[in-house]
C-alpha cells in the first residue's frame, strides 16, 4: 500500500452493545445487514435528526480541519459549516448561508457526508451491489471480516469485528491496481437509538 493516503477519523462517540442473534453471517450482505443491526438496532436513520462535530487527522502536509455537519433525515435537510463557510441542501436546493460554493460541489459534499456518516445503514440504498464473498483481512495486528461493495468510479472495502459486527474500518480505490486510495479508521462506537 505504498501510494495508500491514510485518513484517520477520531470520532468520540457513545458505547453501546449488540447482542446477535442471526448466527454468524456466510455473505456480504448478511454480514452488513449484521453491522446494521448493531448501529441502528431501531431503524433510526431514515429519521435521523443529528449534529456530528468533527476533527480529522490527515498526513504529513495537510492541514487537519473542524468542521459541523447536521442532519435531518426526515426532511432531507443537511447543514455544512466550517470556517469561513456554511450552507443548507435540502432535497437538492442550496442555501448558503456563510461563503461561497457552487451548487454541484454542495450537491457532491452532501452526498458524500451523508454517505460516509450512514454507513453502515447507506450500504442498504438502492442500486449497491454487495459481494458475495467475505474476505478476512488483517489490520494494524487485528483481523477483520471484510465485505467489498463495487461501485463504477471505485472499489470499496468495509471492516467488521468479528465478534460484533461494529464497522472499524473502510477502505476506498480510485485506482485498485496501483493502490490509490484512502483508509478511514473509525474509533469509539455510534449506535443511532431512541
Amino acid at each position: 500500500m505504498n501510494n495508500l493516503v491514510k485518513s484517520l477519523f477520531f470520532i468520540s462517540l457513545s458505547t453501546i452493545t449488540f447482542s446477535c442473534e442471526k448466527g454468524v453471517p456466510t455473505t456480504g450482505e448478511e454480514l452488513i445487514q449484521q453491522s446494521i443491526a448493531y448501529h441502528d438496532p431501531n431503524g433510526n436513520w431514515e429519521d435521523l435528526k443529528g449534529t456530528f462535530y468533527m476533527k480529522d487527522s490527515l498526513p504529513p502536509g495537510r492541514d487537519s480541519r473542524v468542521y459541523e455537519f447536521s442532519l435531518d433525515n426526515s426532511h432531507s435537510k443537511m447543514t455544512y459549516s466550517i470556517e469561513g463557510l456554511e450552507y443548507q441542501v435540502i432535497n437538492d436546493s442550496l442555501k448558503i448561508l456563510t461563503g461561497e460554493i457552487t451548487e454541484e460541489r454542495a450537491l457532491r459534499m452532501r452526498n458524500y457526508y451523508t454517505y460516509l456518516w450512514g454507513l453502515p445503514m447507506k450500504l442498504n440504498d438502492p442500486g449497491t451491489i454487495i459481494e458475495k464473498e467475505i474476505r478476512k483481512e488483517e489490520i494494524e495486528g487485528k483481523e477483520y471480516l471484510v465485505a467489498r461493495v463495487p461501485y463504477e468510479k471505485d472499489q470499496w472495502y468495509f471492516y467488521f469485528e468479528p465478534e460484533t459486527y461494529r464497522m472499524a474500518a473502510y477502505k476506498f480505490y480510485k485506482d485498485e491496481p496501483n493502490q490509490v486510495g484512502e483508509i478511514i479508521y473509525l474509533k469509539g462506537r455510534r449506535s443511532l437509538k431512541e
